[in-house]
């Protein structure tokens, strides 16, 4: 449906009041250039960061900065963060669009290309990000090791548009923040993604130790594993712009 929605509103507006039709080039990065320290003080290193991406929509209403309920994370870490909560974003009108599914290594040289879409001359100020699933069905496959206290694990998340969409619908962050700006013709726009968020709530003492050789693949039903999926659904994670 918002698909659909999206499609609509760009079409009708490329010939009325609401603005003129643009091409909007994408691009998008990651912010890997860093060390990982999670909250609970984990150092992690990645080796594997694949990535697939869905199709992102773009809106003139505000972010969502909404808090999860409490109860909902007790059992994993007492972390306050931002997280898409049904029923308290407003997207607004819808301003932009990029349809075409892809797939990642995240640990190559960025940023990447991604296909181009469309939108309408105007503000915007908010957008969803979406998943799709490689040849595997994988959503994110994430590989490398955890120290903390002089000790090290080696795991592998592989988290699953079924993990996902547990915490997000159809697997779509909707309400992360586009940094307010106004477009005025062509642009290029800049998708940031932040894996430092994605463990977050991911708690290593909970994960066998592995080896660099044979990480441990972490259990779907695991608590450390619906903390990644959980991170994957952070709004804080995905951050849009225009680039100068």
């Amino acid at each position: 449906m918002k698909r659909l929605m999206c499609l609509l509103l760009l079409s009708c507006g490329a010939n009325s009041t609401t603005g003129k039709q643009v091409v909007l080039h994408t691009r998008l990065t990651s912010d890997l250039d860093g060390g990982l320290v999670t909250a609970s003080g984990w150092n992690v290193s990645l080796t594997q960061a694949t990535l697939s991406t869905g199709p992102l929509y773009y809106f003139d209403g505000e972010p969502a900065f909404t808090r999860a309920p409490r109860r909902f994370f007790e059992f994993l870490k007492p972390i306050q963060t931002a997280y898409a909560h049904p029923g308290h974003y407003v997207p607004g009108n819808a301003v932009g669009q990029m349809l075409v599914p892809q797939t990642f290594d995240l640990m190559a040289a960025g940023p990447f290309t991604m296909a181009d879409g469309t939108g309408l001359t105007g503000p915007v100020r908010s957008a969803t990000f979406s998943f799709s699933q490689d040849d595997a069905g994988v959503a994110a496959r994430i590989s490398g090791s955890a120290e903390r206290d002089g000790g090290t694990v080696y795991f592998t998340f592989e988290a699953t548009l079924a993990d996902l969409e547990r915490t997000a619908s159809d697997a779509e962050i909707s309400g992360c923040t586009f940094d307010e700006d106004i477009i005025d013709g062509d642009e290029t726009v800049l998708v940031t993604v932040k894996p430092r968020v994605w463990f977050n709530l991911v708690d290593f003492t909970q994960v066998a130790p592995g080896t660099a050789e044979a990480p441990t693949l972490v259990d779907p039903a695991s608590v450390p594993h619906i903390g990644f999926a959980l991170g994957l659904a952070q709004l804080s994670a995905y951050e849009f712009q225009l680039q100068p």
